[in-house]
């Protein structure tokens, strides 16, 4: 076994790389086009390098189309490598997420405490007003008689 064998087992990780860069494009071409593009950019580039490094084991007579599918040790740990990725991916956008949802509760709860701090004033104004018009009428009331 040596380097070259290591890397053209590889393939598997790098295919399964493609597919998460296209699950990432589809999720967000609707909100970033720098992203999307990028995503579809890696996506091609992990398929393409999949693909040659899985027909330059074949030609090196490391495998043949039989045992194209079986994966060997090494592909498992570039899958490994993959799917920590993906796992860490997940955990921070589910973080993100969640960080984005308590800020919006916090800045609605300030708004509601604005808006209820605006309205306990203007009751406030309102009672002022009819406790000076009450007294005004009292007066008035008071210089008539």
């Amino acid at each position: 076994m040596d380097i070259k064998y290591i890397v053209f087992c590889q393939f598997p990780a790098l295919f399964l790389l493609s597919l998460l860069f296209l699950i990432s494009y589809l999720t967000q071409r609707k909100r970033s086009a720098v992203k999307s593009v990028l995503s579809v950019l890696l996506f091609g580039i992990s398929l393409a390098a999949a693909v040659v490094l899985c027909f330059l084991g074949i030609q090196q007579k490391y495998w043949t189309l039989q045992t194209l599918f079986d994966l060997s040790l090494w592909s498992w740990i570039g899958i490994g490598i993959v799917l920590l990725c993906l796992v860490l991916h997940l955990i921070h956008s589910i973080e993100r997420h969640h960080s984005k949802r308590v800020m919006e509760k916090e800045l609605q709860r300030a708004e509601r405490a604005k808006e209820d701090a605006v309205a306990q004033a203007r009751e406030e104004g309102r009672e002022a007003a009819r406790q000076e018009a009450e007294a005004e009428r009292a007066a008035a009331a008071e210089a008539e008689a």
